[in-house]
């Protein structure tokens, strides 16, 4: 695994926990990790492999170890422990350009939209017609996003 796709992994982890309801001032903390990471001058598997993971500005014992499982299975526990909150599906929300975490939460929270799927139903049934926050504009971008 890449610097860059293991910040991408990261910052996919920020965006779920945000939309599944964990605190966001803990969950954006992983943003920071992620910049760093992408800026190491070494891969951060070699750092993991000499146990170095807690050099990582902001990395401490926990951190290391969600690192290490994205980089052993792709995924790491964190995700397993909050999806009772939210699926899985909730992070192809936030692929849709102009839908950020913010976004993708109210979305899940208040309309039960948990994926593009159901997002491109809600749509279909206009209940997102009128919804502060939510324009014309944003609803057209996510109509032809979701197809």
């Amino acid at each position: 695994m890449t610097n860059s796709e293991l910040a991408d992994k990261l910052r996919d982890l920020r965006d779920f926990l945000i939309i599944a309801g964990y605190e966001e001032s803990h969950a954006t903390r992983y943003t920071q990790i992620a910049r760093y990471i992408e800026r190491l001058p070494e891969p951060v598997e070699v750092m993991r492999r000499e146990g170095r993971l807690k050099e990582v500005p902001g990395v401490g014992g926990l951190i290391a170890t969600y690192i290490k499982e994205i980089i052993d299975t792709g995924t790491c526990s964190k995700f397993a422990d909050w999806e009772k909150e939210a699926p899985l599906s909730v992070l192809e929300l936030v692929r849709i350009p102009s839908v950020g975490a913010k976004t993708a939460k109210r979305l899940f929270q208040e309309f039960g939209i948990d994926s593009v799927a159901s997002l491109k139903k809600a749509i279909e049934e206009g209940r997102l017609e009128g919804a502060p926050g939510i324009g014309p504009k944003m609803i057209e971008t996510m109509r032809e996003f979701a197809g």
